[in-house]
Parts: structure tokens; sequence; C-alpha cells
């Protein structure tokens, strides 16, 4: 074996090339400069590859590369060995090295062979180009759709500012009349002697211009639901009062249909809860309000139930209430059940759907989305629907201190020294409408039909209160606050911004800059004294008969019992069994009656009036009740 190794390397017997050449300078020194240039030239070319290789690790078939660099390499090799050989025979060696050369060179051809497909596969300069000229296409058609996207997206910002804004002013405008409308109807209910005709037609007058200004709410509900700016403000409140009060507001409406109403309320309930009161209240009534409509004979029954509970890790108790409106009406089919919480979608007969404006269920369906639920429905055509939502509603345990106030009567001072509102608005008629709601109550009411001028009466009557609008000429009711707030004589006084405004910015904006409190218009009466009497801290002098009424309501049942004289039992049986009924018609007849026929029973007749004239019924039953018992 050795000896086999050592062979290639044994030259004896052979002649070197340079013989062949017969020693000729010139021969040989061409073929040494030849072969060394091209074995120069042949290593070059490997290192360059590998040099483009590891710069470029992403160009495919790098194996064959290599491959290729390898037979370069044993090639140079050959063309040394090759001028090795003129004076060294070493033939053997010489052949080894033109085998290793054939075998990588046969290797490096079947890798080419496999690979040649994939490589025809790849894009030639031409086509690169032409693709180039493809993307570079659809790039600038890209850039012109995304342009044009823009270009929409703005309209359609524009367009929804406009509609905004139209909303807005429309809003305003019409709740301008609509103050004095509502203004004078509170007026004339609460300072005129009127007949029984002209108190139901003021009455009507009141109904009218409520409804109307509860279809201008709901279109701007539609509207902040679309631009996502409807939201919930959750307050504290009672709800056995909060149910009672809905249920009583349906309970009439259920009446006059002569249909039956019902109430099934869980007894694990909780007293106080956690939620945005006005809009819970808004969809119960929505709901339970087209449950009477479309029900022409039978029921229309109310539950809320407790369907579970869990703590938090602060100790609150959250319950998952269930509220559940079930009817006998028309119901509805399968395809209408698919669109009735879509806007301006109504079902039923052409006359029921002129009665609203198709917004009431797709406003309510966004407002319990909003809340966290979603209402659902089950319906069989001419047997009835079923309605209900689910809602997480954290309980609560301050809820008496923000509990609303009883209304105690019709108010006709205050006592103490007279006090002086200073009302600032461009328009006469708004500025009328509180001037004669306040004026017979005792107080001095002076008028500003701008900023300026209201500064400057500001100035002349040093008033106890100042009441502002929002947009007027010449110094807006912002920049006048604003004024009031700088240190002076005005730094404490109480501020009331008042606006037809539907918009939150608005009514934040006026808090913001110094007013004490925001009064929307239509302005109600009851805000706004109630407002009064928060602010400038006064006490209300009622009328004579209902101070009568008060004495012996707010001193508690037991403080009845030994002032008030009653009437018999059987009389106080046929009051529980009409207060049962629900029959307000016959309660107050029957109280006209005890009032005519023994002066000693007034006060208990007078309180009766009261209580059913507020529709208190649940109250007005454990009235009577004490008295039975």
């Amino acid at each position: 074996m050795p000896i086999f190794f050592n062979y290639p390397f044994h030259s004896n017997g052979f002649i070197p090339h340079g013989h062949c050449y017969l020693w000729q300078t010139g021969l040989v020194w061409l073929h040494i400069i030849s072969d060394a240039t091209i074995a120069l030239a042949y290593y070059s070319i490997p290192f360059l590859l590998i040099y483009f290789i590891s710069k470029r690790k992403d160009v495919p078939f790098n194996g064959v590369f290599l491959l290729f660099g390898a037979f370069i390499i044993a090639c140079g090799t050959g063309h040394l060995m090759d001028i090795w050989t003129l004076w060294h025979p070493d033939y053997w060696i010489t052949g080894g090295l033109k085998a290793l050369t054939a075998i990588i060179s046969i290797y490096t051809a079947f890798a080419l062979f496999y690979l040649m497909p994939q490589a025809l596969t790849l894009p030639s300069p031409a086509q690169l180009e032409a693709i180039n000229c493809v993307l570079s296409t659809e790039i600038v058609e890209r850039k012109r759709i995304e342009q044009e996207l823009r270009l929409a997206e703005e309209v359609a910002q524009n367009s929804s500012q406009a509609k905004s804004e139209f909303l807005a002013n429309m809003s305003h405008e019409l709740r301008t009349p609509l103050n004095g409308i509502l203004g004078y109807t509170q007026i004339l209910q609460r300072t005129e002697s009127l007949s029984e005709k002209g108190r139901k037609g003021v009455s009507i007058i009141y109904q009218c211009g409520s409804h109307l200004l509860t279809l201008i709410n709901d279109v701007l509900d539609l509207s902040k639901i679309e631009a996502r700016k409807l939201e919930l403000y959750a307050v504290d409140f009672y709800l056995p009062a909060f149910i009672d009060s809905v249920a009583e507001i349906c309970r009439i409406r259920a009446e006059q249909k002569v249909i039956a109403f019902h109430i099934q309320l869980d007894p694990d309930l909780p007293t106080g809860i956690h939620a945005d009161e006005k809009r819970l209240r808004q969809v119960l009534i929505n709901l339970l309000s087209n449950a009477i409509k479309f029900t022409h004979q039978g029921s229309v029954t109310f539950k809320v139930q407790v369907i579970g509970q869990e703590s938090n890790a602060n100790g609150q108790t959250n319950y998952k209430i269930r509220f559940q409106v079930v009817d006998t009406g028309t119901g509805i089919s399968p395809e209408q059940a698919e669109k009735i919480f879509q806007p301006f979608e109504q079902v039923g007969n052409q006359k029921r759907q002129s009665e609203g404006t198709g917004l009431g269920l797709a406003i309510s369906q966004k407002i319990v989305l909003l809340m966290g639920g979603e209402i659902q429905v089950q319906s069989e055509f001419g047997k009835g629907s079923t309605f209900w939502f689910e809602a997480k509603l954290p309980e609560s345990k301050d809820w008496a201190k923000v509990s609303r106030v009883v209304e105690q009567g019709t108010i006709i001072g205050y006592q103490g020294q007279r006090r002086t509102i200073l009302i600032a608005d461009d328009k006469w008629e708004n500025r009328s409408v509180i001037v004669n709601l306040l004026e017979p109550v005792g107080f001095t009411v002076v008028e500003a039909s701008q900023g300026q001028e209201a500064w400057e009466q500001a100035l002349a009557y040093k008033p106890d209160m100042i009441i502002t609008d929002l947009v007027m000429p010449i110094l807006t009711g912002f920049e006048l606050i604003e004024r009031l707030r700088k240190p002076g004589p005005f730094k404490e006084i109480a501020v009331i911004a008042s606006s037809a405004s539907v918009f939150a910015i608005d009514q934040h904006k006026s808090i913001d800059v110094g007013a004490d409190a925001f009064l929307p218009k239509p302005v109600e009466a009851e805000t706004l004294l109630e407002m009064l009497r928060q602010f400038l801290h006064l006490e209300w002098i009622f009328d004579v008969k209902v101070d009568a009424i008060k004495k012996t309501y707010t001193g508690g049942l037991d403080q009845q019992n030994e002032e008030m004289i009653y009437p018999a039992k059987e009389v106080l049986q046929k009051l529980l069994e009409l207060t049962e009924d629900g029959d307000i018609q016959k309660i107050l007849e029957l109280a006209e009656e005890l009032s005519a026929s023994d002066q000693q029973l007034s006060v208990f007749a007078q309180q009766l009036v009261q209580l059913a004239s507020n529709f208190q019924l649940k109250r007005l039953e454990s009235f009577i009740q004490e008295y039975i018992n």
C-alpha cells in the first residue's frame, strides 16, 4: 500500500515536457506564460463568485455557483501542473488532477440539468421590464384610487358635519318656538283661572308640543348614534320608584284602550342601581308604548327579574336584570322582525305607522347595545310579541342622596327679600317665557337682548342670578360668562347657561367657562324653579290649599292618623278597589263627594286628589290601606 501511494510521485522512466519542446527558451516561456495566465484567470473567477454569493444571499442556486467554482479551480490547477511537468514529469499527479476535474465537471453538469427548468422560469430582463411597467401602472392606479377614497372620505366627513350642523340649527330653530309654546302653556296652567274646556285645551297644546319635542329628539338621537357621539351618563337612582313611574305612564295609555296592564317584579330586585336613568326610561317606555299601540284586546305585561348577580373586587354587587314586555297584540311576521330595528322601518297598518317616526326601536337597540345587551324579539303573527333585553347594572347604596323631590304644589312666592333675576336672550319670546314664569312668584326680572347689554344691566341692577343664552350678537353667552367670572363684583354670582343646543359640547363648554348649571330649552318650569331654589337658597311659599295637603302628607302616615278625619271603612274599601283598578276618574269624583258631604273630610279628600291627579297609585294605595288597617 505505501508503494501504491508513493508510485504517483515516482517519475523514473519519464522525461519532462521541456524535452518535448527541445528546451527552446521562447517555446518554454510561451507555455509558462500562457498556462500561468490561464491559471490566474481561473482562480480569480471563483473568488469573484464567492464574493457575489456572500453579498447576495437571496440569489437562487448557490450550490451550482460553488460547484462551478470548484470546477474552475481544478482547471486552473491543471494548467499550473503543465508548467510543473516542464521540469518534473509527475504525470500520474497530472492525470489524477484531470480525473478529479472530470468528476467535478460531470457533477456540475448533472446539477445544471436538474436546475435548468427552474432557471428557465426566471424572468428575462425584457420580462422584468414588462412586469415593472405593469407594477408601475398598478401603483399609479392604486395611488389614484387612494386619492379618490381620501376625497370621498373628506366629502363624507364634510357631509356628516354639514348634516350635524343642519340638525343643530334645525333643532335650535324648532326649539325656540317650542319654548314659547310649552312655556306659555305652563304659565297658563299655573297662573290663570281657566274653564274646564280651556284647561283641557291648554293641556292638549302642551301634550302636542311635548310630542313634537320627542320627535325632534328622536331624529337628533339617531344623528348622534350615526356619528358615534351618543353616550350614557349613569347616576344612582331608586329602582322601585323608577319602575313605578314608567309603569304608571304606560298604564294610563292601556286604560285609554281598555286593555289590561300587568306588572311582574322579582322580589330580589335591588333597591338602588347605577345606570343612565333617562336612556333606560326611554327604552322601556318605547317598548311598552309599542306593545300598547299594537294591542287591541287582551293585555300587556311588564316583567322585571334578576337572572344573575356577582360581586366585584370592591364588594359591589352587579345585577344582571332582564326587562321583558309581553303583549297579546297583532304580532309581526319573521320578515318584519328582521327589519324593525332599522331606522324609519315600521310595521302594522298604515294608520298605526303614522303614529311615530319609526326611529324608536332603532334608537332603543343602539342604547341597549351601549349598555352591553341586545333587544331580542319573539313574535307570532296575530297572537302577540315578546320583547326583552338584559343589562348588567351595579347596585347603588347612595341612591337616596340623589333621589328626586316630590312635587309639593303650586308655588305662589318665596320667603325673604325680593330677588332680582337678569335674563339675557336675543329672542324676545324666550325672555317672555321666563319673565311670565318668575314675576308672578315675586321675582324682579331684568331683560337684555344681547351679551353687552346684559353686562351693562348687571352693572346697573346688581342681580342675584343671571340666566343667559349662549348664542347672541355682539357678546356671546360664553364671552359674557367669562367676563362675569373675572375678579370683580360678579365673580360669585350664580349664572345659568340656557340654550336650545342639543350638543353636549356646548353644555360642557358653558360649564367650563364658569356657568353653575345648564338649563335646556324648551324651559321646564319645575327645572327652572328648582335651580332658583338651589342657587338662591329659597324657601317656597305654596298655595294655601296645597299647603294643607302638604302638612298632612309630608308629616308621614303616623301624623296623618292623628290629625286627619277619614271616612267609614266601607268608603275606604271602595276607594281601595278603585285604586287597584286604576280608575282615576271615579276616585276624583268620590273625593269631591266626600268633601261636599262633610267639611271635616276635606283634608282627606284633598290628599286623595293630590295623589290621584299625579297618578301616584302606589302611594295612594298605601295611604288608603293605612286607614283601613
